[in-house]
């Protein structure tokens, strides 16, 4: 009876792949987080610098369980370093950057190629910010 068993089952070699895969990663998949719960997700962000510190208001995501619509909530931060301010956030999700006085070139230089930011994201509501380096790379050289 059991060689009749292992027999049949090695003709299921496919199936019990899958059902072994299944076992093994499914225990990861529900025990693993949302990524609003573990990271800051920031959709927008206010920067206003002074001599040497930044400050920074930003919009996150606040998670909300069970939730039908989606809710924000505001975080500042105040540093000198940009990327130590923002090491443990996502902005992925960023849309819009606003500077309060004129725009930091330097700054939008190192968010960029420092975070996971969209070229698509738009500075001030104008333009965005692959266009705004493009054409500081284009005026540099």
């Amino acid at each position: 009876m059991i060689k009749r068993t292992l027999h049949y089952l090695w003709g299921k070699k496919f199936a019990i792949l899958i059902l072994a895969l299944i076992l093994i990663l499914l225990p990861n998949t529900i025990g693993h987080g949302m990524q609003v719960r573990t990271t800051t997700v920031i959709t927008a962000l206010t920067i206003e610098s002074s001599d040497e510190t930044i400050y920074i208001t930003a919009q996150k995501f606040k998670p909300t369980a069970g939730a039908e619509s989606v809710s924000y909530e505001t975080v500042s931060y105040q540093g000198t370093d940009i990327r130590e301010m923002l090491h443990n956030t996502s902005l992925a999700h960023c849309t819009n950057i606003d500077f309060t006085g004129e725009i930091d070139l330097s700054l939008l230089h190192d968010l960029y190629h420092y975070q996971d930011l969209r070229g698509n994201t738009t500075v001030n509501h104008d333009k965005t910010i692959n266009e705004l380096l493009k054409d500081h790379e284009d005026t540099i050289h």
